[in-house]
């Protein structure tokens, strides 16, 4: 690891844990609990990396952020649609059928004989991609149906994929045959990006008050008696 990477792995630690204090200082946490504890996970193995930065620490770190950015995703899926309940039905079904896919897939393609490293090396970037899926449908059941956003959670929705979408591509670069030559470009990239995205969400959460982490009540039903004006 080059010193500039060091300089840009402990910027990230210390620009992660500033998140941290605001999701915490904000109350950001109550409404988003499994994004804090992501947010938490990362710096935490993050500095475990920069203390022992060996290849099997790395993809363990890795294979951690992905499963925690699965709690993210559900996180999401709860507090965008839980007050849509049609929404929500459709939204759920989704979840489920990438989560079955991804794990088939996981163990048709796994041979018999694969060692830790290269199950690692695998797992990695489908755990990414479903990620990537599972956000991008998220996204456009929100369009689809219209459903208003608060701020925070509209931050990492449209944070979260874009970056998973770099790393992904970043991560199957490694594991090519000219990885030798493209592996410190990698280690510049992803960085470099973590670094842009929680400066993001960190100005995000700071700017947005506790309050407006709730999302707004569902509109009144059709079938409930309107207030009628005082007669003079």
């Amino acid at each position: 690891m080059s010193l500039v990477q060091q300089v840009v792995g402990w910027v990230s630690v210390v620009q992660s844990a500033l998140l941290l204090g605001v999701l915490l200082w904000r109350r950001h946490y109550l409404r988003l609990p499994l994004f804090t504890m992501y947010v938490a996970g990362s710096n935490a193995f993050d500095v475990v990396y920069g203390l022992h930065p060996t290849w099997e620490t790395w993809m363990l770190l890795q294979v951690v952020n992905a499963a925690l950015r699965f709690g993210v995703a559900l996180e999401l899926t709860y507090r965008l649609f839980g007050a849509f309940p049609g929404a929500a039905v459709t939204a759920r079904r989704v979840m489920l059928v990438i989560l079955v896919f991804t794990a088939v897939t996981a163990i048709v393609t796994a041979p018999l004989d694969v060692t830790y490293t290269r199950m690692h090396a695998e797992a990695i970037p489908r755990m990414a991609s479903a990620n990537i899926w599972m956000l991008t449908v998220l996204a456009g059941l929100v369009l689809w149906y219209r459903l208003p956003l608060a701020p925070l959670p509209r931050a990492i929705l449209m944070g979260l994929a874009p970056f998973l979408l770099l790393s992904t591509i970043g991560l199957s670069l490694l594991f090519g045959p000219e990885a030798s030559r493209v592996r410190p470009w990698v280690g510049y990239l992803i960085p470099l990006a973590s670094f842009f995205l929680t400066n993001y969400w960190l100005r995000v959460a700071w700017r947005t008050a506790p309050e407006s982490a709730l999302l707004p009540p569902p509109a009144p039903s059709p079938t409930a008696p309107v207030p009628q004006r005082a007669a003079p």
